[in-house]
């Protein structure tokens, strides 16, 4: 198969083929239903009542197709599904139904098993109770508490896994418990106990349902195997009969199990149609937009005197002009099932339908080969429909719209809304404009007092200068955003009439700056709720991200630039802190620490580490002691008033979905999602640096304290970290912001043999606050595993479990994606998680790196398809990949150039490396451009960045050493590594 060029084969399965024809004789006494016809006909007469039905999918992955051609949303409001075939690998939404919200219990430890409820989306739940995931012989559950508005119902699926299971005393357990807590009690599951046999298992099962008062709803053998004896495995189990309107069974095609329904006579809440309001931009006549801005009179804007009244009156002309060209639309939310299903498809669904019940009828050897063909014939259909879908929607898309048609198919992070959607909103909205901390006055006066106490730096003072034109047009084009904030403006209104539009924009934004105002329209944030786990319970496990107008982030990057160079020019901010800054990073933070453990270790030293954390420190921020900080910097009073317009006067409304909270003030934090607020923190918490005495680190809110002693030093040691964590106590409690002791982690680290000397069953204790830090093994420090040999097993270990995770997310898809979006993929998703830091990882062990060569092979098997033990060495040239040591030596070189070349680069590395020949100093040999190598003794050091990378420069050529860009640099250094 080209690489470029998608060969027709890719499309076909099997170059076998069947005609219609053949089976039309067999199949022409029935008609052409299939499973969703005949539910539909089922539920006809019951859309008013719960409607709910179970599978026994025998793998949800295997027969996606068929639960998507087979369930509507409009007339099931649950879809129970037995033996899942889930991971927690496999993300919900790669097998998402259209509709509905599923609710997983996946079987781990053991293949097949897993049991799941398809929710219909408008209907709220809890799960009351379900089984251990971990496979331990025993039946797996779930059991949920659906919320009707005036009653609550108990529904749960159960699975036995094999007929020699004894479930049957937790069971009745289980429904004593649970079932007399609720007025309406159904559960439906494949019992793996025949009811048909009236053999002991049957007579202990119906012995149970009898004793808890529930009751066993008649059925015909739901089981059946070719040559094996039907029987009655799948039940349905209903507190009372008497609401059961109709129930049954139907055959599904795709298991040898029926599908079991029912429709119970209690009313769920009418669904409420969904509808969002958009602007389409597809179809708008450039010209005549163009040619309609240019006449517009924007003397009212430019005639404002305050800046609100020039906002509403620019924001009023922006839509008026929008509603002509791209009027604003209400479109309903329609769940459309999966586009390959085509109505050829659907057809042959059906004949493979009729097939089933025919043999159903007539048990014969023909009439199962008849179904086998049609079978088949509908799988090779679907995998060549959808194949040719994903190409046609990806061929000649940009990466964006290839990545949101990624999305579409369920590749990346599921979407918040479906966890906050049974959250209270307005609970959420309190908890996120509630700062963690109330300062108390006293304090608080206290604190600002000794701010305005400061001797102010010998730097002039920072004040706003006026912004240009091509600056404003390259802030908006540097957004990549298309959300919309609260005043309606969107990022493609600006980019067709940018010419036109930026005079104005400029006009604004420097008339905000030199009247110390910022618009009050642009303080209102809509606020999106990111979970933190995967299933959230209370609003502390959700993370604020604020949406904010499109014009408040053009104003904001220019008070961030002007800011960061007046802040960095006079060196205001702490050289070590990382975060939110050019040319520092996690990985260069991470350098750093790692190297200075190394150095320890060289002088046979121990490091104790302390990575401290913060809550919910962005939300803490205090206004009037942010704004004491930055005077105490010598900001300009007319700046401090802007600053003071910015953060005061704020307003949040949590949204989710088309629902959204009341709205709440803010009193204190920096919005989250503002492109100023990472800066103004790092500002706010520079201060927390004057009362360190250790070694410290920070990296936004993350504080790392560490510092290095011999052995007989440790309780001196401890009791200097102790003094500094008593400090940052205080510090904490007078600027207003939270540490948590519990989430933060105390390490020890060294080599082995001085590792051995320390009595670690009386360690001294870590404390703050009077609470201890405990100690660990292995800590994760900015998404780095860090363990006390500095031995990087953990963290490999970690990476490995992160890319299988990823890569069974992609496996699905592998036989349906073109090559070069194969590439994108591995790419993009499965090497950043083997790349990141390795410039760390330096002394890492042959086995260890062995084991990343593993993971990167299994990127190249994923993009051609290769089998397990088939040796990708040729596969990597065509890539023209290069080996996993090597391609972690491109990493180093490119990070030194960058410190040796980027002005921006940390002054904490750059101090590290020394050329023998000053730069720029002539030299007539080949030396010039060659760095020292750092003085050390032990094979430890060797291992270090600082080592590694010098000794990697200096064996580089001197045509590349000289290369004047890093991108020119990076191509050569691949080049020189490839042709080796």
């Amino acid at each position: 198969m080209s690489y470029d060029v998608i060969d027709e084969s890719f499309f076909s399965c099997s170059s076998s083929s069947i005609s219609d024809q053949s089976f039309d004789s067999a199949l022409s006494d029935d008609n052409a239903l299939n499973l969703r016809d005949l539910i539909s006909s089922t539920f006809s007469n019951c859309r008013k009542f719960f409607n709910a039905v179970h599978i026994n999918a025998q793998s949800i992955p295997s027969h996606y197709s068929d639960l998507l051609s087979s369930f509507d949303s409009d007339l099931i409001h649950a879809v129970l599904v037995s033996e899942t075939f889930l991971k927690p690998a496999l993300p919900s939404t790669q097998y998402s139904l259209p509709g509905y919200k599923i609710v997983r219990n996946d079987r781990t430890g053991k293949g097949c098993g897993g049991v799941a409820i398809y929710l219909r989306g408008d209907i709220t739940y809890k799960i009351i109770d379900q089984s251990p995931s971990v496979y331990s012989k025993c039946a797996e559950h779930l059991f949920l508490e659906i919320d009707f508005q005036h009653t609550k119902m108990l529904l749960g699926v159960f699975y036995s896994p094999s007929l020699q299971i004894d479930y049957f005393s937790s069971f009745e357990a289980k429904l004593e418990n649970l079932s007399s807590q609720y007025d309406h009690t159904i559960i439906l599951g494949d019992f793996n106990t025949c009811l048909l046999k009236g053999d002991s298992r049957s007579r202990k099962l119906q012995s149970i349902v009898s004793s808890v008062n529930m009751h066993l709803l008649p059925l015909n053998a739901t089981h059946r195997a070719p040559h094996c004896t039907p029987s009655l495995l799948d039940l349905i189990l209903v507190s009372d009969p008497n609401k059961v309107a109709t129930h049954g069974q139907l055959p599904a095609p795709f298991s040898y199990h029926d599908l079991i329904y029912l429709s119970y006579k209690i009313r769920p809440p009418k669904r409420k149609a969904k509808f969002l309001f958009l602007r389409s931009f597809k179809n708008v006549n450039l010209e005549h937009l163009r040619a309609d801005v240019g006449g517009i009179d924007w003397s009212p804007v430019l005639a404002c005197e305050d800046i609100d009244t020039m906002v509403s009156v620019f924001n009023r002309t922006m839509l008026d002009l929008y509603e002509v060209h791209a009027p604003l639309k209400k479109v309903k939310v329609k769940h459309l099932p999966a586009p390959w299903l085509s109505p050829t498809i659907k057809n042959q669904m059906a004949k493979r339908d009729k097939a089933k019940r025919l043999y159903r009828k007539q048990p014969t050897e023909e009439n199962w080969d008849l179904y086998k063909k049609l079978r088949n014939h509908c799988s090779r259909l679907c995998r060549d429909a959808k194949r040719r879908h994903i190409h046609n929607s990806i061929n000649n898309c940009n990466p964006t719209q290839v990545w949101q048609f990624l999305k579409s198919l369920g590749l990346g992070k599921a979407s918040s809304k479906s966890s906050s959607e049974k959250m209270d909103l307005n609970a959420l909205n309190a908890h996120f404009s509630k700062s963690p901390v109330i300062l108390d006055d006293h304090v608080k006066s206290s604190t600002l007092k000794d701010l305005s106490n400061l001797p102010l730096p010998t730097n002039n003072s920072f004040s706003f200068h006026p912004i240009a034109e091509q600056d404003i047009k390259k802030c908006i084009q540097s957004i990549s955003s298309k959300a919309v904030g609260d005043d309606g403006l969107q990022l493609q209104m600006f980019l067709p009439i940018m010419s036109e539009i930026v005079p104005i924009i400029a006009h604004i934004v420097n008339f905000s700056l030199f009247t110390n105002s910022f618009p009050s329209a642009w303080k209102k944030a809509h606020v999106l709720p990111l979970p933190k786990v995967s299933n959230p319970t209370s609003p502390s496990q959700f993370r604020p991200i604020s949406i904010l107008p499109i014009l408040s982030k053009v104003l904001e990057s220019v008070v961030q630039k002007q800011l960061s160079h007046y802040l960095s020019s006079n060196s205001l901010l702490s050289p070590y802190q990382s975060g939110f800054r050019p040319g520092h990073s996690t990985v260069t933070t991470l350098v750093k620490i790692t190297d200075d453990i190394r150095l320890a270790m060289e002088n046979k030293c121990l490091t104790i580490l302390v990575l401290l954390d913060f809550s919910s420190a962005f939300n803490s921020v205090d206004f009037d002691i942010l704004l004491g900080i930055l005077s105490s910097l010598n900001v300009s009073a007319p700046a401090i008033e802007w600053f003071k317009s910015y953060l005061r006067g704020r307003s949040q409304s949590v949204r989710s979905d088309e629902d959204s909270s009341d709205w709440c003030d803010l009193a204190a934090g920096v919005p989250q999602g503002g492109v100023l607020s990472p800066l103004l923190f790092s500002v706010f918490i520079n201060a927390i640096i004057k009362v360190l005495t250790s070694n410290y680190h920070l990296y936004a809110d993350d504080l790392q304290l560490y510092r290095h002693f011999k052995v007989g030093e440790l309780a001196e040691t401890v009791a200097a970290i102790n003094n500094d964590l008593e400090n940052i106590n205080k510090w904490a409690k007078s600027f207003g912001l939270l540490l948590n002791p519990t989430k933060s982690q105390a390490l020890i680290v060294g080599g082995r043999y001085m590792l051995s000397q320390l009595d670690h069953q009386s360690l001294p204790p870590v404390v703050y606050d009077s609470v201890p830090i405990l100690y660990s093994k292995s800590a994760k420090n900015l998404g780095v595993h860090i363990d006390t040999k500095l031995s990087w097993d953990v963290h490999i270990a970690d990476v490995s479990k992160r890319v299988f995770y990823s890569f069974q997310s992609l496996k699905r898809l592998q036989k349906f994606l073109p090559f070069h979006t194969k590439v994108t993929l591995a790419q993009s998703l499965l090497l950043p998680l083997i790349d990141y830091a390795d410039v760390c990882f330096l002394d890492a062990t042959e086995v260890l790196l062995n084991k990343l060569e593993r993971l990167q092979n299994l990127c190249i098997r994923f993009i051609f398809g290769l089998r397990k033990y088939d040796h990708v060495s040729e596969f990597r040239a065509k890539l023209k990949w290069l080996p996993i040591r090597r391609r972690r030596d491109t990493h180093i070189l490119s990070l030194l150039y960058t410190v040796l070349h980027n002005p921006n680069s940390p002054q904490y590395l750059r101090e590290r490396f020394e050329y023998f020949v000053p730069r720029g100093k002539p030299c007539r040999t080949a030396n010039s451009l060659l760095l020292r190598t750092p003085f050390h003794t032990s094979s430890r050091y060797d291992g270090s960045f600082s080592v590694t990378a010098v000794r990697l420069w200096n064996s580089l050529p001197l045509s590349i050493r000289d290369s004047p860009s890093l991108e020119i640099f990076k191509r050569r250094i691949k080049e020189h590594f490839l042709s080796q």
